[in-house]
């Protein structure tokens, strides 16, 4: 078993307004002189919902995360998750497709390289490397 402590990711927070941001603006210039005034106003509302669902859930990436290496799981948020799939693996970026033991939910865990110190996120790199699931 190996564990760390997660910090909420500011560049993962900075990384998610830019694209949001993005993409309002780009609707707006595009639908700006159209008959779709009402529709884009529609548009930029979800957008900025989205944002805001997506701001809230990486603040919740922090806290206690366990490797099970050997059994593939994690606990993280006070519960066991199954790995469901081979992580996605980047230089920066970690991605964990997971299952709850507990109640079956599937989640997308985030772990950006600014969530933890180097060491531990080359230790995880290294062991979620290891992984084999069938």
């Amino acid at each position: 078993m190996w564990s760390t402590q997660l910090t909420v990711s500011y560049l993962l927070l900075v990384i998610s307004s830019i694209f949001y941001l993005t993409l309002i603006i780009l609707c707006l210039v595009l639908l700006a002189d159209t008959y779709l005034n009402a529709f884009t106003m529609i548009l930029v509302l979800v957008l900025i919902i989205e944002w805001w669902r997506s701001f809230h859930y990486l603040h919740t990436i922090k806290g206690e995360l366990a490797l099970f290496h050997y059994i593939h799981q994690i606990y993280w948020h006070k519960q066991r998750w199954y790995i469901m799939r081979k992580p996605l693996l980047f230089r920066y970026l970690i991605i964990l497709n997971l299952k709850s033991r507990r109640n079956g939910n599937r989640q997308t865990l985030l772990i950006m390289i600014d969530s933890m110190q180097p060491d531990n996120w080359r230790t995880l790199h290294y062991y979620l490397k290891q992984l084999e699931l069938i």
